[in-house]
């Protein structure tokens, strides 16, 4: 699927996110704050949930109160998440701006309190903000925050397709689930057992990947696979020689996989550090503990 000019850019199935981390996420804050200082706000303002983080971070690094705006989506009414903002000047944030609709709401509502009001997100992207915070970074590639991975399921991008909000059910963690070459060639066997990973992954929020099998025995596996009720890529996935876990990467963003998980080390490590915006689990035994990977490139 790609994207029509001018839409949210993640409905491009193809697209690999510019994942903007914690670390990062709070530098590019921190570039913004002597401006934002130099305007002399009383107080720092959220908007929950995507403002919770980079509001907490803003105030943490102005020494201000903290406060938070609540965002109905349905009528696009703003109260107060607790104690309103002291003081008159409010630094109001939140995580970035697609359309800038959440932001200009909350802004006209802080204004007519008879506030003033500098706003600040994280990044905006310039094709499709109407409105453009009076501090932030414009990147015009997709990007992705650590919050906000739910957005990109099959369900999320069904919700965002439509013009419609997220509801949490649309965030849930979806999964993609690498088949080792065990486990296929067990497949192929009458005696083998039962492919899928059980109920730590609910076939609706989970897609199979099945790495390369010999020849003879595809179509017993592929006949396994179509008994799961699990959702499968083809066996013959190939990608102009790209290597297992570029194809396994390529794969988690097609169908829009907020998790991946793998028994190959090598390739879990590769895929967390190539693709950050996956959450990689490590799970050599497929009825064993699953641990979470980390790692970084250029290293």
């Amino acid at each position: 699927m790609t994207a029509a000019p001018g839409a949210w850019k993640g409905l491009d199935t193809k697209k690999k996110p510019v994942y903007i981390g914690y670390d990062r996420a709070e530098r590019m804050i921190a570039s913004l704050l002597d401006r934002a200082a130099a305007w002399r706000p009383d107080g720092v303002v959220g908007i929950a949930r995507g403002g919770i983080v980079p509001a907490s971070m803003a105030a943490g690094i102005l020494a201000l109160p903290l406060s938070f705006l609540t965002h109905d989506k349905s009528t696009g009414a703003m109260s107060w998440l607790g104690p309103p903002c002291p003081g008159r000047r409010v630094l109001l944030v939140d995580d970035c701006c697609s359309s800038g609709e959440t932001l200009r709401r909350a802004r006209d509502a802080t204004i007519a309190e008879g506030r003033d009001c500098l706003t600040l997100t994280i990044v905006h992207d310039p094709d499709v903000a109407r409105y453009v915070p009076d501090l932030s970074h414009p990147m015009r590639d997709l990007f992705r925050l650590p919050w906000e991975r739910g957005e990109a399921t099959p369900t999320g991008r069904a919700a965002k397709a439509a013009g419609g909000s997220l509801d949490l059910s649309a965030e849930a963690p979806f999964h993609g689930i690498a088949l080792t070459g065990g486990v296929v060639a067990a497949m192929a066997s009458e005696t083998g057992r039962e492919a899928g990973p059980g109920t730590l992954y609910p076939s609706e929020r989970a897609v199979l990947f099945a790495e390369a099998c010999p020849e003879s025995a595809r179509a017993a596996i592929q006949a396994r696979l179509a008994d799961t009720p699990y959702r499968h890529l083809p066996l013959t996935w190939d990608r102009d020689g790209a290597s297992p876990a570029e194809r396994k990467i390529a794969a988690a963003i097609e169908w829009g996989c907020t998790h991946f998980v793998d028994s190959n080390p090598d390739h879990a490590i590769r895929i967390a550090a190539e693709a950050p915006h996956l959450i990689v689990i490590w799970r050599p035994d497929p009825d064993g503990r699953g641990w979470v990977v980390g790692a970084a490139t250029n290293l």
